[in-house]
């Protein structure tokens, strides 16, 4: 292993579990390509124990910032001193950092992760209807940041469903008092009514599982984009490819997210030298059914 000098910083990725997360490497490839004496570790912490570990973590002076990984991301807000708009609306924090005055604020860049990977696709939402399938922590980010622009800047209008009775209503009703647009309950997975669907539930992550909504009854314009990071591509998105639909997975909201983290964490160069070229990034992570896809971002479907 190479010698770890004792002026390193340190990242934390907390989670539980944390054997499938793909940030560390990401993080520690930039690291290494910017010439930054830091690190990023993955540490499994139980919810039981987070609250005491994440206070605690922050007393090691070398301890910069962490992502915050699944089940933390909720638990996180109340432990803050302060945290962002999007992550008080969502009620999700996914980036923790010390201020100067030793503060712990945090913050949520699932929803810009979404916004860059649309953009990139060529994925419109901005004056669209959109359905989000899933009403959890993801579903929520998403849903914040497609409404914040309002107007021309966000959909136009954004319906969740979940099939758990009033977890839809929850999500929808936190975002439309929050921003300008119009956010509803759908009264079903029925894609037929938008121009985009969004995947942000965990179905898919077995070959077995059902799709989450039926595909054939996507508009022959439509676009899909599935968040899952495993099983990729998914059932879900072989079929809207089948069809000849524009049809993503959820890598490029992973990528996105990386020149926000490099920011919020006072790193404006390595912020900079990501968003210049993430090729790189993307080699590490996209498995090599889709590396073909790495330099060529539409896809399937996509011309």
């Amino acid at each position: 292993m190479t010698d770890i000098p004792g002026n390193t910083d340190l990242y934390l990725i907390p989670g539980d579990p944390v054997t499938n997360v793909r940030l560390p490497r990401m993080f520690n490839a930039v690291f290494e390509r910017c010439g930054i004496p830091a690190l990023m570790l993955p540490v499994q912490v139980r919810a039981r124990d987070f609250a005491v570990w994440l206070k605690a973590s922050f007393l090691a002076h070398n301890v910069k910032g962490m992502v915050v990984a699944p089940p933390h991301k909720p638990l996180a807000v109340n432990l803050l001193d302060g945290c962002g708009l999007f992550a008080r609306v969502a009620g999700s924090v996914n980036v923790i950092r010390r201020a100067a005055n030793g503060d712990l604020e945090g913050d949520l860049f699932d929803g810009e992760g979404i916004v860059g990977a649309l953009d990139r696709f060529d994925m419109a939402f901005r004056g669209q209807r959109v359905l989000i399938l899933g009403a959890g922590v993801s579903a929520a980010a998403i849903g914040v940041s497609l409404a914040e622009g309002g107007g021309d800047n966000g959909a136009r209008e954004i319906a969740f469903y979940d099939p758990v009775p009033g977890k839809a209503a929850g999500v929808a009703a936190r975002i439309d008092a929050a921003f300008d647009a119009r956010v509803r309950v759908a009264p079903s997975a029925d894609p037929a009514d938008y121009e985009l669907v969004i995947n942000a539930t965990s179905i898919g992550l077995r070959s077995e599982d059902p799709l989450p909504c039926d595909v054939s009854r996507m508009a022959p314009g439509a676009a899909l984009f599935d968040i899952l990071l495993r099983n990729q591509p998914t059932p879900l998105v072989q079929a809207a490819r089948a069809r000849g639909l524009r049809a993503q997975p959820g890598f490029e909201m992973l990528i996105q997210q990386m020149a926000h983290y490099m920011d919020y964490f006072g790193l404006d160069a390595a912020a900079e030298f990501v968003r210049e070229d993430s090729d790189f990034l993307r080699e590490l992570i996209y498995p090599a059914a889709l590396a073909g896809e790495i330099r060529h971002p539409r896809g399937p479907g996509g011309a």
